[in-house]
């Protein structure tokens, strides 16, 4: 993840010279060890996630310290021996050192995506073999990752060019900054143009390190992905080289260094795990571990288990370390698609083998053998027009993953209107076992595919503002409203098939991760919410537009077990709601649909050959008695009808992942909207005429 530089000889003679000598022996055995800690961290995290090292992300931290050390020094060397920097001939380096491994393992992935993933996950992973393609992955991240329909995703195998796209966007710029430094200096004071460097530096990392801490706090999903977080980090690197040009610590005192910077390093990843706001002041442990042992360089002889970082395997894992970071995450993703989704420590050990196996190859006959192409190598614009024929033909690789997407979809669609209209389709099957006994037996006809999404875009339906969503057909005879949050909203597939034969008008009214509840609601799961009333102050602004569109008919549900109201008046909670919108409107709540156990379906269905009992969970498991559940059993309000479909899911002792024929999830806990159409009659029949 960061590019090699040859280091020129300092004159010699002063002590500027010899503090010189001493920055640079780092450039060579304790920076390869220092690559072989971080790609190591990363690499355990990601295989054993919940393990020792859970933490183990830090390791991305630590090379974007190593980055930004040597990138600098390069930059602050070439200042000083030409008074300027070739920006065509920086980007030319960056090109042939990073770009063909890269770019191998993009189109590697796109290949595995299609053979071996899921069709649901193939546009999905077409927009991020695209967007890595060109190093804009942390920012498409970062956009999905305030999504919430986006927040249940799996994986794609491309998932880990973020970091890549977080530095080239630091490098975008950083050039730049210096020679903006430069600049300033010549006119101030140019027999100093490195202060001048140092003062962009500094402020650089202190405007980045606040903003990191304040965005960590107000919004983490996006803060972990987006340079600005993260600059502060490749400056802390940065800054090193100026810092050892005017001191570099005595042997003793490096050995002390060395070793307090490589356990706040291993501490962090011990420590930290996915629940942490990271970056912000948090990320300060492993940047400052890793700029410690830079600033340590080779301890002068004095570090008696120097074998530690100068060892041979530390050398060569190092070497290899950026072709590791490239092909371990792909073999991780497919893993479970290949073995039948039961991944076993052996298998893991596999993973580590062939990782190290194909980072040696590219790094020897791709990294270093394109690199090193004299006629390349001898043309900064030869290599930029490479650069942009190789992108531009990963990015038409991404557009063919999308087409083949496309393709399955209408096949899908197809299959599934096929079937859909006989008597033992989808959730249909379930309620009538006596004529439908395969009914969770049958083989699964399809595949989810990205259009199952439940939220997903449909004709009729348009935006009227902030709270609500208004659809209608026909003659719009009745007004019906799906209010609470995306457990709710699934709901839509079926009512929408209803109202455009009924010629009925209907408004989705839904805040994500709020249930219909008058309380305060201080969790999500297991995250604590920033703002425990935020839904009781959204359903209060709601309630009164729902009266006022003359809503006839309210249908509510909600993921009740992942919000919880706090003590014991739960019913009343809900009762209150519901009796005031019984003041004009009937009132059908329905029942939560049965919980996965927080298992990907799709991928569990892909992972096993669409095996149902795989994937399938108990019924007292999947069907816990939640809050909502109990509050509309105990409810005496006549205009209140409670509705379970439970047995659309389940049988009397199981609840599956294929009903009739056809995936009943998109994700591990929303109904595939192909899932819910199957459902419209039977709920239809279910509502209050």
């Amino acid at each position: 993840m960061s590019e090699t530089t040859t280091v020129r000889a300092p004159r010699p003679g002063t002590r500027r010279a010899r503090l010189d000598r001493r920055a640079h022996r780092a450039f060579l055995p304790e920076i390869q060890a220092l690559r072989m800690w971080a790609v190591g961290l990363v690499v355990l995290f990601h295989l054993w996630p919940t393990g020792v090292f859970r933490g183990g992300f830090v390791g991305v931290d630590a090379f974007f310290v190593i980055s930004g050390y040597l990138i600098t020094s390069h930059l602050i060397r070439e200042v000083e021996s030409t008074g300027r920097i070739r920006l065509g001939a920086f980007y030319a380096r960056r090109a042939r050192r990073l770009l063909p491994a890269s770019l191998l393992v993009l189109l590697v992935s796109a290949v595995l995506t299609l053979v071996f993933l899921p069709q649901d996950t193939w546009s999905g992973a077409a927009a991020e073999i695209v967007a890595s393609t060109g190093y804009v992955q942390n920012l498409w991240l970062a956009s999905k990752a305030v999504t919430y329909s986006a927040s249940n995703e799996a994986a794609s195998a491309v998932q880990h060019y973020w970091s890549l796209s977080t530095e080239e966007q630091f490098y975008l710029v950083w050039p730049s900054l210096i020679l903006l430094a430069l600049a300033v200096a010549r006119r101030r004071r140019p027999s100093r143009p490195v202060v001048a460097i140092g003062a962009v530096l500094t402020v650089t990392a202190l405007a980045s390190f606040v903003f990191s801490v304040a965005f960590t706090a107000s919004d983490q999903a996006a803060a972990y992905f987006v340079t600005p977080t993260r600059a502060w980090e490749f400056a802390a690197g940065a800054i090193l080289p100026l810092v050892l040009r005017r001191y570099a610590p005595p042997g003793p005192f490096a050995v002390v260094l060395r070793y307090v910077g490589l356990g706040m390093l291993l501490l962090s990843a011990l420590l930290l795990s996915q629940q942490t706001p990271f970056p912000g002041w948090v990320a300060l442990w492993p940047v400052v571990g890793t700029a410690m042992i830079i600033l340590a360089g080779d301890c002068e002889g004095h570090d008696r288990a120097d074998r530690l970082f100068s060892n041979r395997v530390a050398q060569w894992l190092g070497d290899i370390s950026y072709s590791v970071y490239l092909w371990h995450w792909p073999l991780i993703v497919v893993l479970p698609y290949v073995v039948g989704g039961s991944v076993q420590l052996w298998h893991q050990l596999a993973i580590v083998a062939l990782t190290l196996v194909l980072s040696h190859l590219s790094k020897v006959y791709v990294e270093d053998a394109t690199r090193y192409v004299p006629q390349v190598r001898a043309s900064t614009r030869r290599t930029l027009q490479a650069t942009a024929a190789a992108m531009g033909v990963l990015v038409l690789v991404g557009a063919m993953v999308l087409g083949a997407s496309a393709i399955a979809d209408w096949r899908r669609d197809a299959t599934i209107a096929e079937a859909a209209g006989g008597p033992c389709a989808g959730g249909r099957a379930g309620l009538h076992l006596d004529r439908c006994p395969d009914a969770f037996t049958r083989a699964p006809l399809v595949s989810t595919g990205p259009g199952d999404v439940p939220w997903k875009t449909v004709d009729g339906c348009t935006t009227q503002h902030d709270p609500y969503l208004e659809c209608g057909w026909g003659a719009r005879s009745r007004t019906v409203a799906i209010v609470g949050d995306s457990h709710a909203e699934h709901y839509r597939a079926a009512i929408h098939d209803v109202a455009r034969r009924k010629g009925w008008r209907v408004i989705v009214m839904i805040k994500q991760a709020c249930p219909a509840v008058d309380a305060s609601l201080p969790m999500f799961g297991k995250k604590r919410r920033d703002d425990p009333d935020e839904c009781r102050t959204w359903l209060r602004r709601s309630t009164p537009l729902l009266k006022q569109q003359g809503v006839d008919l309210i249908l509510t549900s909600g993921f009740a077990s992942a919000s919880p109201v706090p003590g014991k008046d739960s019913d009343a909670a809900y009762h209150r709601v519901w009796d005031e919108w019984t003041s004009f409107a009937d009132v059908v709540a329905l029942r939560d649909v049965p919980r996965t156990g927080e298992q990907n379906m799709p991928q569990c269905l892909a992972q096993h050959s669409g095996d149902q009992q795989a994937c399938a969970h108990p019924r007292a498991e999947a069907l816990p008695t939640d809050q909502l559940t109990q509050a509309a059993r105990s409810t005496t309000n006549p205009k209140v009808r409670f509705v379970d479909l439970s047995d659309a899911y389940c049988d009397q002792r199981t609840c599956y992942a294929v009903a009739g024929g056809i995936p009943v999830y998109m994700d591990q806990d929303h109904v595939a909207y192909s899932f819910m159409q199957t459902l419209a009659p039977v709920i239809e029949a279910k509502l209050p005429s």
